[in-house]
């Protein structure tokens, strides 16, 4: 896919005279895949999937249904899958500048219920894959997982999960500034908001990683790293 490519595709969206300034910038190249690359499930616990919790949008089936898929494929192919999630929240320190703009911040769903911190079990971390715990939107933000990444020899990733204008955003965007290559299946992203979610993955798109269909985004991984895994059985 072109940057032409990914400028129409956002045609009808983002208007014409806007979108005219990001091809004058010269936005929206293809990064594309490197030779690494490693599954980061951002948030899809179920404070953030299951409607009985305050901080989940609404149910969405489809969005469960293709982080399981991605998952598969990750487990298929032996490639590394990394999840994040909220680190303890029973302290209001530990919630930080949470506690002013949240209302619920000190409610027992988000501060002291276990389950909200689960993953469904589909898709629920192995014993093979890393778990990074995590206080503030972003995956990377004061947690090892640049360095785990760089031990594990990963210089892209697939990012998947929950919001799309929050934590996805934010584990993006960090991503790219400590400079791997970003993919993001559009399907197996979601946001409690359309407007913003549609938003954010255009900027995304434009700037800091290759936001593409979930079928894409399989296929090139099945083609390009099937091979390893028939050769190493």
């Amino acid at each position: 896919m072109t940057a032409t490519d990914k400028i129409e595709k956002w045609r009808g969206l983002v208007p014409d005279s806007e979108l005219d300034t990001y091809v004058k910038g010269g936005f929206g190249n293809r990064i594309g895949l490197g030779k690494r690359p490693a599954l980061l499930n951002i948030d899809t616990t179920y404070m953030f999937v299951d409607p009985a919790y305050s901080q989940c949008g609404g149910e969405n089936p489809e969005l469960v249904a293709a982080i399981q898929r991605i998952t598969d494929v990750f487990r298929n192919l032996d490639l590394p899958i990394y999840y994040s999630r909220r680190d303890d929240r029973t302290h209001p320190v530990r919630r930080g500048i949470w506690n002013l703009k949240l209302g619920t911040a000190d409610d027992f769903q988000y501060s002291r219920d276990p389950r909200a911190d689960e993953w469904p079990e589909g898709y629920a971390p192995r014993e093979q894959d890393v778990v990074v715990y995590k206080n503030k939107p972003s995956c990377f933000f004061e947690t090892p997982l640049e360095s785990f990444l760089r031990y594990d020899g990963v210089d892209s990733l697939v990012c998947i999960g929950i919001s799309t204008s929050g934590c996805v955003r934010a584990g993006v965007t960090d991503a790219f500034s400590h400079n791997f290559r970003v993919v993001v299946p559009q399907e197996a992203v979601g946001d409690r908001c359309a407007t913003a979610h549609q938003a954010n993955l255009f900027d995304m798109d434009m700037k800091f990683a290759d936001v593409e269909p979930l079928d894409s985004v399989i296929s090139e991984l099945e083609s390009r790293f099937a091979a390893d895994v028939r050769a190493a059985q």
